[in-house]
Parts: C-alpha cells; sequence; structure tokens
C-alpha cells in the first residue's frame, strides 16, 4: 500500500518551510542592511561642538587627542562668536605643544574611498601665544597607530569665519579621525601656529567615485561613445554632460573633444570629471604591382595600414565584400578604389588606384630567306616584334630561345615561331622557308650603272651558297681603294664620300669561306656605266 500523508504531517512541514522563508528572508535583510552600511555616508556626533566652555578640555563624544585645546569662547583673549550654536574649540601647535582632538566613528572610513566634509575656520588671537598663522589638519588612525594625515588647510589668517570643504580618500580604513593645527615651516620653532573651528558638517559624506569608459570616434565623424559607472556610493545618481546636457550614465554619437560629467548620489555629494574622446585615425599606403601581360590577370594591390583598431578587413569593391587579406592578387588593368575598415568600423577610402599594362605584344613582320643553293641550309626567319616589355627572345620549335631576331641556318620547311617578352608574355605564328635547287656559288656581274632608275643600279655578289667570313673590295685604276664591305647584302652605289666617280674599270676582290669551310678568292674588272 502506498503511506497515506496524514494532517499532522502536513502542519509539520508548513512549520519547516515557513521557518525556511523567514530565514531566508532574514539573511536577505542582513545582505540588504550590509550592503547600505557599506556605502551610507558616515554620521558625526555633536558637529557643532556644543558643550561648556572650558579650558583642557572638548565636548563629548570628542575627546584629548594630545595635550590640551580648549572649548571657546571666553579663554586667552579668545572672544569670536561661534558660527554655530553656543561654543568652538581651538588649540595650538608647535613641535612641544601639538594640540589634538579626536571622534571615534563606529562605521569608520573605507579605503579607497572618497568623502567630503565642511566645517569653519578663523585664525585664533590668543593674546598668550605668538601665533604666526592660521593652520588645520584632519588625520585618520586607528587606536594605537601613528595617524596619517588625511587633508590640511594650508595657511590663512582671516579672524572671521570662513566655510571650509575637504575631500579625503583614505589609503587604509580608519575608525578614528584627529584634528587640530600644524605648524607651518615658515613657523620658527618658539611660535605657534593655531585654529577656531566650529560648525563641522554633520556626517562625512561619501563622494561618488567615477569610472569612466571611452570609445574614441571615426576621424571626422560622431561615432564616440563614453559609459560613466559609479563605484560603491550611495544611489540613486543623476547625471549631466556638458557640453549637450544628456542625463543618462552613458552617451554616445559624440565628437572628438572634451566633454564634463557631473554625477550626484542620493546624499547630495557630487562629483565631476573631464572625458575626453580621441580620434582614431586609420592611415593606410598602396603598393602595387603592374599588370604583365596586354589583358592578363597577373596585376596586385598591396595595402598597408595602420591606426585604428586592428584587426582590419580590406575592399576593393565599393564595399560589397570585405577580407581580411591585405592583398588582392590576380587583378586586371584598370582602375580600383580601396576601402580600409577597423575592427570599430572606422572606413579609410583610398581612390584612384591604377593598374597599367604594358601594350599588346604583337609581330611587325615574320619574313624569311629561302635556303639559297642546293647543298646548304642557311636558310632565315627574320622577325620584328613591339609591345610587350623588352627584351624580347626568339625561337621556333626545337631551338634554344635567343636575343638576335633572325634565326639562322635553317632549312626548307614551315616552321612555328614564337617571342617572348621578359615577363613571359608571347605571341606566335607559322612561316614558310623555301629552297633553290641550283649549284652553290657565288656570281659577280661585270658592269652596272648607278644612274638612280632602279635597273642594275648597285654593285654586289650574288650568293648562292652559306658563306662566312665575306670580304668585297673595289679599287680605282690607280689601286685606290673606293669600296669594301664585309656583308653579302651590301653594294657599291659608284660614289666614294658622297662623290659620283667617272665612268670606267674598276677591279674586285672577293674573298669568302664556302660552306665546305674552304677559302675561296674571286676577283675581276668592273665597268662602271651612267
Amino acid at each position: 500500500m502506498k503511506p497515506i500523508l496524514s494532517a499532522v504531517n502536513l502542519a509539520v512541514l508548513n512549520n519547516y518551510a515557513r521557518t525556511a522563508l523567514k530565514v531566508i528572508l532574514l539573511l536577505f535583510l542582513l545582505f540588504t542592511y550590509h550592503h547600505y552600511l557599506d556605502a551610507q555616508d558616515i554620521k558625526l556626533e555633536n558637529p557643532s561642538f556644543e558643550g561648556k566652555a572650558q579650558t583642557s578640555n572638548v565636548p563629548a563624544p570628542w575627546y584629548l587627542y594630545s595635550k590640551s585645546p580648549d572649548t571657546q569662547p571666553g579663554f586667552a583673549g579668545v572672544s569670536l562668536k561661534p558660527s554655530d550654536g553656543k561654543t568652538y574649540i581651538g588649540g595650538i601647535y608647535n613641535a612641544s605643544w601639538p594640540e589634538k582632538f579626536a571622534l571615534d566613528i563606529e562605521v569608520g572610513l573605507k579605503a579607497g574611498k572618497m568623502y567630503v566634509l565642511s566645517f569653519d575656520l578663523a585664525y585664533p588671537p590668543y593674546y598668550t601665544k605668538d601665533i604666526c598663522n592660521g593652520s588645520f589638519a584632519i588625520y585618520g588612525s586607528n587606536k594605537g597607530e601613528i595617524p596619517d594625515t588625511l587633508w590640511k588647510s594650508g595657511e590663512f589668517y582671516h579672524t572671521d569665519w570662513k566655510r571650509y570643504t575637504a575631500v579625503i580618500t583614505p589609503t587604509k580604513a580608519y575608525k578614528q579621525i584627529i584634528l587640530g593645527p600644524y605648524i607651518d615651516v615658515k613657523c620658527k620653532s618658539s611660535v605657534f601656529s593655531g585654529v577656531l573651528v566650529d560648525n563641522l558638517s554633520a556626517s562625512i559624506r561619501e563622494i561618488p567615485q567615477l569610472v569612466i569608459s571611452v570609445q574614441n570616434t571615426c576621424k571626422a565623424a560622431s561615432t564616440g561613445d563614453a559609459i560613466v559607472r559609479v563605484v560603491d556610493s550611495i544611489g540613486p545618481y543623476t547625471y549631466e554632460w556638458q557640453p549637450g546636457g544628456q542625463t543618462s550614465n552613458r552617451v554616445a554619437n559624440l565628437a572628438a573633444g572634451s566633454y564634463e560629467v557631473t554625477v550626484t548620489a542620493a546624499n547630495g555629494t557630487s562629483t565631476k570629471s573631464e572625458v575626453v574622446v580621441g580620434e582614431y585615425e586609420l592611415k593606410a599606403s598602396a603598393a602595387i604591382t603592374n599588370d604583365d601581360c596586354y589583358g592578363g590577370r597577373s596585376a596586385r594591390i598591396s595595402l598597408d595600414a595602420t591606426g585604428g583598431i586592428q584587426p582590419y578587413s580590406f575592399s576593393i569593391d565599393n564595399g560589397t565584400s570585405f577580407q581580411q587579406s591585405s592583398i588582392f592578387n590576380n587583378l586586371s588593368a584598370g582602375v580600383y578604389s580601396a576601402i580600409i575598415k577597423d575592427s570599430y568600423n572606422c572606413t579609410l577610402n583610398i581612390d584612384s588606384l591604377y593598374i597599367s599594362a604594358p601594350s599588346a605584344l604583337s609581330v611587325i613582320s615574320a619574313s624569311t630567306r629561302p635556303v639559297s643553293c642546293s647543298d646548304v641550309k642557311n636558310g632565315e626567319i627574320i622577325l620584328v616584334a613591339a609591345g610587350g616589355t623588352r627584351p624580347y627572345t626568339y625561337s621556333i620549335s626545337g631551338y634554344m630561345f635567343q636575343s638576335d631576331s633572325i634565326i639562322r641556318h635553317l632549312n626548307e620547311g614551315e616552321y612555328h615561331y614564337r617571342i617572348t617578352d621578359s615577363h613571359e608574355c608571347i605571341v606566335e605564328g607559322d612561316v614558310e622557308i623555301s629552297k633553290e635547287w641550283r649549284d652553290c656559288a657565288v656570281f659577280v656581274p661585270n658592269a652596272f650603272s648607278p644612274n638612280g632608275d632602279g635597273v642594275n643600279d648597285i654593285f654586289k655578289a650574288k650568293i648562292q651558297d652559306d658563306i662566312s667570313d665575306f670580304r668585297m673590295a673595289v679599287y680605282g685604276r690607280w689601286g685606290q681603294l673606293v669600296f669594301e664591305t664585309h656583308d653579302p647584302r651590301w653594294g657599291w652605289d659608284g660614289y666614294q664620300k658622297g662623290i659620283g666617280l667617272p665612268v670606267g674599270s674598276y677591279l674586285w676582290v672577293i674573298t669568302y669561306t664556302d660552306s665546305k669551310k674552304q677559302q675561296m678568292k674571286q676577283q675581276g674588272t668592273l665597268l662602271l656605266l651612267k
């Protein structure tokens, strides 16, 4: 059988539940109360120093810390009326007589927090002492410890009441505050510094401590951002930003410049802080590698970015797409624009990035010379190229590349040639070399008529052989040399140094090495006609 839950059991369970709920509520209240105490202002007992005017004592709960400050007015010539209430405290100080008074504070000063308190001060006209100047200091301590100086007034000389405000930031926790004058270095050791003090603020109020986060703006834009956070103070808080007048703890769309935020806590204290919004300035340069060949895609743009917030991203298609790499490869000739973007979305445009390419590599002419006779291989391909990037190299199938544009020592047949520039751009074509089926020999005419009619105007040898080491010389009737060449393609036009020679007989001599590697010499007479 299943057990039956009785009414008694239910009552017990309900009691446990109520107890647990009470415990949870109590813990919550304790936590909340502790948090409140952690952030509350420190109340001061008897801040106006009200008590019985008397020498060598101070009104409770204040007590003497060292020597014998007095509850005034009425002693040693001090007659200034209180600034609040009926009494106040006066004290003097030198190295041998340091008058100070103290107060124990249950909720002590905490390390690292900022506090503010106000009070009235006056220069003390003690007729019994030589008072060098007025001075006042606030110290923090724990009983048995050497006091730490939290604030000093500096010297003053006004004999009427003036209000002072001290902002203190303890470096450690203190449960005792100590007040009194201090000696100034200008005072001689035989004289005193002194103070009259009244109307202390009712509490030492905690000042909001601010932690400000700033996001700079993009250059020439309004994308800045600032957030202010209050550390361990009493809320709620009000905020005021200037310029602008915004009233939240965060402001956006800020341009570069200086701003001021004032934060006021629930206890009425406020703190101001300057907020400087800087600029993220992206800078970039571009290195361009132009296209190697006309119509190719070997160009490259390399971008180098600095400033802003890394990592960067890059685009060359007007922001349609971005990439992490700053290098763009496989580009053709044209005009490009680059966009560089940092991680805060600040952008920089670089316009007019020109990628050029050489003009198209082309063949101006591809001519041939036929094989001159039956027993030789002296055919030639003569190539003339333009465009691309010099220097060029030339080749035909089965032949090594060469820099000479004339490919020699070829037999008859069809050939496929290739011209390559310095960037490996290529242009190709086909030619055919013919062959003269005749005996190999060198023939020389015996007359010519250089009269400019286009017929037989040049005297030269007709080469039907694969020869080398060619030389042709022509001599006058007195044996003087009138013409010489080592190129079998050149001949004599009947002139010497620009002057036409007379009609008559001349002697010619030709030497060469024939296709059989034999040294040959031919000579004869030549008749120059008009």
